[in-house]
């Protein structure tokens, strides 16, 4: 072949491959170069990430309440017994939500709270014991818990600072149950909480928590006795008893003897913590609390003037002739007192007086100050 031949060759080639370029980019204008200026406005109808995350998150939520429902139907299956859960005044959704779950109401706390979220379930909660049966709609379940439809057919009001017999007459009172039964039920110590386990305790007294409760009326005597119990475990949530044990080196037992003192000394709520201060003192220096409520508890009665013939009871509650605390505590005391046993003022008070009017004491570190404040409340009086 000539050389010329091959350089019209290359050049009708090249030609040929210009052409085609040409055409692929007029067909294909995506394949062109972009225009250099303001950039194309972003098309309607494409979402953004945020969303995309609050339609994963909806789906997600769909998923678990799936799950849920088949969970409740597989396992909720079956005839079960209703069972009832008490709910405490200032109870929210969530803590309520664990009561059915514990109860077995419910499968999942947490899906419970899912659900009723999913549902718009924002709804006031009222306090009382209601019926729920097991696998129950969640839907049926809060239309019950905002009612006030409560199954409680009674109610009682325990005081603060009352004694286990006097707690008893409440119950008889206020609750049909025989005071008897409930003195003997009283006197168990076997309803299974830990605090209970102190070989030095004989009865439930100090533990049966002052408060306003709500009874089915089938209840029986040992039913409420466990009932109080579980409020002072619910009280002294929070309260750190740990450290005042190793402070003290007393035992939870002791402390709420202790509390009791505070509850039945006490004039008014301010001077609790004084009160307490001035007992864990005078143990300290190794003087006798004396302390009259102790022997009116070993007397059995409330007397507003003690005789010197009372002051020489023989009982180990008698802090005038024994030394230390009492063997036990001498009535209910309120979470307060309890809080002024654990957390006691700091002073040096070893005395105080009742004065005339009765509305708070006298305190004192002062032998001499205490005799002159004591004479002049006795001839205010």
């Amino acid at each position: 072949m000539k050389r010329r031949d091959r350089s019209r060759r290359r050049r009708e080639r090249g030609e040929i491959d210009a052409r085609l370029e040409a055409g692929r980019s007029s067909d294909h204008p995506s394949l062109e170069r972009p225009r250099r200026g303001r950039p194309e406005k972003r098309r309607r109808g494409r979402k953004t990430p945020a969303g995309r995350l609050l339609l994963l998150a909806l789906l997600l939520l769909g998923i678990l309440y799936g799950i849920y429902l088949l969970v409740s139907a597989v396992l909720g299956g079956g005839e079960e017994e209703p069972v009832t859960v008490a709910v405490e005044q200032g109870d929210t959704l969530s803590s309520v939500a664990d009561k059915l779950e514990e109860a077995g109401v419910i499968q999942s706390s947490t899906l419970f709270k899912l659900e009723t979220r999913i549902q718009g379930g924002e709804t006031e909660i009222k306090a009382g014991e209601y019926r729920f049966v097991p696998g129950e709609d969640s839907e049926q379940i809060l239309e019950t818990l905002s009612s006030g439809e409560s199954v409680s057919a009674f109610t009682i009001t325990v005081p603060e600072g009352l004694t286990l017999e006097q707690t008893a007459r409440v119950v008889e009172e206020e609750g049909g149950i025989p005071a008897e039964e409930f003195e003997t039920a009283a006197g168990r110590t076997d309803y299974g909480h830990d605090f209970l386990d102190d070989p030095a305790i004989r009865t439930t007294e100090g533990f049966l928590f002052p408060k306003k409760y709500e009874f089915e009326r089938e209840v029986d005597a040992a039913e409420i006795v466990d009932r109080l119990l579980r409020q002072y475990l619910l009280e002294k949530e929070g309260l750190d008893f740990a450290e005042a044990q190793d402070r003290f080196n007393l035992t939870e037992y002791e402390l709420v003897t202790v509390a009791s003192l505070v509850e039945k000394e006490s004039a008014n709520p301010e001077e609790r913590s004084l009160i307490a201060d001035v007992i864990y003192n005078r143990i300290r220096s190794g003087m006798p609390l004396q302390i009259d409520a102790t022997v009116q508890y070993a007397l059995g009665k409330a007397k507003e003037d003690l005789k010197f013939d009372d002051l020489d009871v023989d009982s180990p509650y008698n802090t005038y002739k024994n030394r230390g605390l009492p063997a036990g505590p001498i009535a209910s005391p309120s979470r307060e007192s309890i809080q002024a046993a654990l957390q006691p003022a700091q002073t040096d008070y070893l005395y105080y007086v009742l004065e005339a009017d009765g509305e708070e004491h006298f305190f004192t570190d002062d032998y001499d100050e205490f005799l002159e404040a004591k004479d002049q409340a006795e001839n205010e009086s």
